[in-house]
């Protein structure tokens, strides 16, 4: 099979993707010879680039007709364009290419390969790489739910806990990210319940776990903006799956604690979908319950929080015909604040 005909790539396509002290740093990197080991699959570059850290970041980059379609890098930066080791490892592509060891797409180098053989190097590279375990757990967990078996959420429980205990938010980020793409997949198959017990799983495990700590660790809010994505896709599984009565339930409540715990955070945007979500998708026989937990709510807080929680109520009473049916607290010497 012919080669992809790899696209021209200059200084100018970079420059483009980099703000100027990025390039310029990247540069200075690209010079002192910090890309390490780069290879080129098919249309993807990978290398390691030595930087701040002990441990020298992965950055990779996809080549496309255009130019550049993708990048990622394992390091924390997130200030606007391609980060300073990107902008090295492209600039060793553009000046050094014979430096790149090429090596066929992975379906190549597997094809022809026994069960026994693919098997034998699944187990070696997880003994080198034992967070690769998960990986495959996983997948065989999906694989079992497509197949029309009820899903196991143990492993993905599990994961979320592990990617919360990360000491860089990327690293949270990276296996939050992989446990969102396999109820994508699931949802393209149509599995939406499925979909929505992983996305129940990992809401609940996020929302719990986003603690002081996590949420100084995330700066740039990009871990808040994946739980609500959780948020997001849950309320839609909620809409789209036939789950049982004790399933909805289950589902709505993370979506309210996920809202509720907003609230007692002082209103930082933690999941704001969930919020939505339980106004939108909730039932009048459920929105007794959860009339019932906000009214609790409210008589436990102050201020601000006594607030918001009596807003939420008033908005869901509205929308199920209960205007004015349970005792609304007085708010006028409450404290008002910016949600």
């Amino acid at each position: 099979m012919a080669e992809e005909k790899l696209p021209h790539l200059t200084e100018a396509h970079i420059r483009k993707l980099a703000s100027g002290p990025s390039f310029e740093r990247g540069e200075t990197y690209y010079r002192d010879g910090a890309v390490l080991e780069p290879i080129r699959q098919a249309m993807e570059l990978r290398a390691q680039c030595e930087g701040s850290d002990y441990e020298p970041y992965q950055v990779t980059a996809t080549l496309a007709k255009g130019g550049i379609a993708e990048t990622s890098c394992t390091c924390p930066y997130d200030h606007g364009g391609i980060c300073k080791h990107t902008v090295a490892l492209l600039l060793t592509y553009v000046h050094r290419p014979q430096t790149f060891h090429s090596i066929p797409p992975l379906a190549t180098l597997l094809a022809g390969r026994s069960q026994e053989e693919l098997i034998a190097l699944i187990s070696e590279m997880i003994k080198r790489e034992p967070e690769l375990l998960s990986l495959v757990e996983l997948s065989v967990t999906a694989e079992q739910a497509r197949q029309g078996e009820p899903l196991d959420v143990t492993a993905f429980r599990r994961q979320a806990r592990r990617a919360l205990r990360h000491e860089s938010p990327h690293a949270v980020e990276k296996e939050l990210r992989s446990l969102r793409d396999v109820a994508t997949r699931l949802i393209k198959a149509g599995d939406w319940l499925n979909a929505g017990a992983i996305y129940h799983t990992v809401l609940d495990e996020t929302v719990r776990g986003y603690d002081d700590m996590l949420r100084e660790m995330d700066e740039d809010g990009d871990i808040s903006i994946l739980i609500d994505e959780f948020a997001l896709g849950l309320s839609q599984c909620l809409k789209k799956s036939k789950a049982d009565a004790e399933t909805r339930r289950a589902w709505l409540e993370a979506l309210l604690e996920a809202e509720l715990t907003d609230i007692e955070m002082g209103g930082i945007d933690l999941a704001p979908s969930a919020r939505e979500a339980v106004l939108e998708h909730a039932n009048d026989e459920e929105w007794a319950w959860i009339e019932e937990r906000l009214s609790t709510a409210i008589s436990k807080s102050r201020d601000w929080g006594r607030e918001a929680l009596a807003r939420f109520l008033a908005t869901g009473q509205k929308r199920h015909g209960r205007a004015g049916k349970a005792a609304t607290p007085n708010l006028k010497k409450t404290r008002t604040a910016k949600h």
